[in-house]
């Protein structure tokens, strides 16, 4: 590629990227705050949703209760009007209205108003049924002789005044007020026609369990034999003079007049469900531990709708779990609000606290319509950042031509010297450290020539010290022992690992046969640091030690004495040598040895199975020039008896996480190979410790001599 185009590439990189970059971050920030924003304002939301659905059926509850209370103390007053009545001698001119007297269709009204009265037809339909006010209607069961319960009806005959009051009291929540007797007499309020031809009040659900429970209770759901409306009946017996059940009085509250002081916010209006449910025992139709819907209020265009179904349907959920959990908790009296899947949509559930027996009221609004103004919020944000990044595309395509006009100027002042600059290269690469080039530029391609001029000499003189280190290695190596000695009754092997091309670590195996057959002297020496001086400082000792290693025969402190006295004069200060020199005899297979200040060797003895250290008897070497040293043993090493005689560079060594190798672990491998070959035994002590490096790098040199007497 032409260095035009590469130079209006990097022209375009670096003029478009921080506007690009910018660019990018600044839709990446805006797009996060928005998402940030969105989130926030959702959590506070669905936060806030959650305390007004969970107050407004907490209030609605309370009212709920009032009501209650309201109608209990209503129907008690209706009951003592009745006992009260039944204990006086009937009126001389009663009024008496049979049900039949009263027509069953009037003009069509709007049959949901509140008040509306109504019957359903064989058809479905929903017609006007005329009630009357001023008078209550009574219907005799079949067979119930009519002649045989006139002193009653005549008693009760003045009922209507005490309705009137008592709908007065209570207001919109009753609908229908009746009496029925023992007798089969059943009166009702206000006064209507149209009761089916088998209705017996007797065999109705409020009439056999007031007898049950013999005082005011409250009745499960049922759907009113003439309207077809879901009711709830309130009922109690009501006594005779004597004390016996005369007859039960009752009152009917429709389920939708429940919800009329049950006011939700008008942006929830579009999608909520408030449900009225009852908790099912098996009976009514509602299996047990289910719950039955027996009042819905919609919504449709015109307005508030409400519709009770002829059957009551059950309350369902995908989350079934969740339901449950619900209906639990309001039949232990707790409201609460839940976040429950409700027709294929996530929803907020508030649920008021119910009672046995008792229906409560349940609100349903979808999450989306909570969270909608947070959601408007998110789409502004994310259009402005659209918009945003429109005019920065047509800032971006300016900048593009700019710079391709730039860069056709200014790339003839540039090729030239690149181009020198790549010749001079060739050759460097070829070997010629000798190749120049000569710009003139006055601005950073000469400074470039400059460097790459001085770059020859360097590479030189690099080259020349790599060939000198690679010299100094061979030469390093030559001094180390070729291959292990040959000793009767014993198996030695030795190694040295350097971490760079030069080390300081040492060892030798002497042939002291001078001093008698079958002696070897074994010498493992550590020299400060690693590197050119140290390899140095290891070749003074090395041939200190050999050319006087005979000459001291048995005194082996002596020979210590003489190789310090040397290496005090050789070495600078801050440079030492440790050294562990030992003579093994086959003879008698003991050892004898000194040691200047290098750790001390591992010795396993079979018998036992166990490991001691040899002591250490003096000083590293090379610190003090009077230093004395001592010298150890013999001591006997039995057929399988080990002797492993190495450098810190081993249980120094760490890992990635700076753990060291250590000498336990050394401890551990020595004693599970000790029925091995000493080289077999060498080479699993090396591979261990770079297997426990697991690639870190290796910071000292490892130096190892394993002995066995075999």
């Amino acid at each position: 590629m032409k260095i035009r185009w590469k130079l209006m590439i990097l022209l375009l990189a670096i003029a478009l990227a921080p506007l690009g970059g910018a660019s990018i971050l600044d839709r990446f920030l805006t797009h996060r705050l928005g998402k940030h924003l969105a989130a926030n304002t959702r959590e506070i939301l669905i936060d806030q949703a959650r305390r007004r659905l969970e107050l407004i059926v907490t209030d609605y509850g309370r009212l709920l209760d009032r009501d209650r209370r309201l109608l209990e103390l209503a129907l008690r007053l209706q009951a003592r009007a009745v006992e009260r009545r039944l204990a006086q001698a009937p009126p001389s001119k009663p009024k008496v209205f049979l049900s039949d007297s009263f027509p069953t269709t009037a003009p069509a009204t709007e049959p949901n108003a509140p008040g509306a009265y109504y019957r359903i037809v064989d058809d479905g339909r929903r017609l006007a049924l005329p009630v009357r006010f001023d008078r209550q209607a009574y219907f005799l069961a079949a067979g119930v002789n009519a002649s045989a319960v006139a002193d009653d009806m005549a008693r009760l005959s003045t009922m209507p005044e005490v309705y009137q009051a008592i709908r007065h009291m209570v207001g919109h929540l009753v609908h229908w007020q009746y009496t029925a007797l023992a007798s089969g007499v059943h009166m009702s309020y206000p006064g209507h026609g149209g009761y089916p031809a088998r209705f017996d009040p007797r065999r109705r659900a409020w009439y056999v369990n007031a007898l049950k429970t013999a005082t005011a209770s409250w009745q499960p759901p049922n759907v009113d034999v003439t309207t077809g409306m879901v009711m709830v009946a309130l009922s109690m017996p009501v006594l005779a003079p004597r004390g016996q059940v005369a007859g039960v009085t009752g009152i009917d509250v429709p389920m939708e007049r429940i919800f009329r002081d049950l006011k939700l916010p008008e942006q929830w209006s579009a999608d909520e469900a408030t449900l009225l449910v009852y908790p099912g025992k098996g009976v009514n139709g509602v299996p047990a531990g289910r719950l039955a819907i027996v009042a819905q209020k919609g919504y449709v265009p015109a307005g508030r709708d409400w519709r009770e179904p002829r059957e009551m349907a059950l309350l369902t959920a995908e989350d079934t779990d969740a339901l449950e959990s619900l209906r639990l908790d309001a039949l232990a009296g707790r409201s609460g609000v839940r976040e429950i899947s409700y027709r294929g949509r996530q929803a907020l559930w508030a649920y008021g606290a119910g009672e046995p027996g008792q229906a409560f009221p349940v609100v349903i609004v979808p999450r989306q319509r909570v969270i909608e103004q947070a959601t408007q919020a998110e789409r502004y944000v994310l259009e402005q950042t659209r918009q945003g990044l429109q005019i920065t595309g047509a800032i971006l395509l300016g900048v593009v031509g700019v710079v391709v006009v730039a860069a056709g100027l200014s790339s003839r002042s540039v090729t030239r010297p690149v181009n020198d600059l790549a010749t001079a290269s060739q050759q460097l690469a070829r070997g010629d450290f000798q190749a120049r080039v000569s710009v003139r530029t006055g601005d950073e391609l000469q400074t470039l020539a400059e460097a790459f001029n001085d770059m020859g000499p360097k590479l030189a003189e690099r080259e020349r010290m790599k060939r000198s280190l690679e010299l100094a290695m061979q030469i390093q190596q030559s001094l180390l022992p070729a291959g292990p000695p040959k000793l009767d009754g014993f198996d030695i092997a030795g190694r040295s690992v350097y971490c760079d091309e030069t080390g300081g670590d040492y060892y030798d195996f002497i042939d002291l046969v001078d001093l008698a057959p079958g002696r070897l002297g074994i010498a493992v020496g550590d020299v400060t640091g690693h590197g050119i001086g140290a390899a140095l400082l290891m070749a003074s000792a090395r041939a200190v030690l050999r050319s006087r290693a005979t000459g001291h025969g048995a005194d082996l402190a002596g020979l210590f004495g003489e190789l310090n006295h040397h290496l005090v004069h050789d070495t600078g200060d801050g440079q030492f040598m440790t050294l562990f020199y030992g003579v093994l005899d086959a003879a008698d297979r003991s050892l004898s040895w000194t040691s200047g200040g290098h750790d001390p060797p591992l010795w396993f003895r079979r018998a036992g199975a166990k490991i001691e250290e040899l002591t250490n008897t003096g000083i590293p070497l090379g610190i003090l020039p009077d230093a004395t040293f001592t010298q150890a043993g013999p001591v006997r090493l039995d057929v399988g008896d080990l002797l492993l005689i190495g450098t810190d560079g081993i249980w120094e060594a760490r890992n990635a996480s700076g753990e060291m190798f250590g000498k336990q672990r050394l401890r551990e491998l020595l004693a599970a190979d000790a029925s091995l070959d000493a080289q077999t035994i060498h080479l699993a002590v090396v591979q261990a410790v770079k297997d426990f490096r697991a690639g870190a790098p290796q910071t000292d040199d490892i130096t190892l001599v394993v002995i066995k007497s075999i």
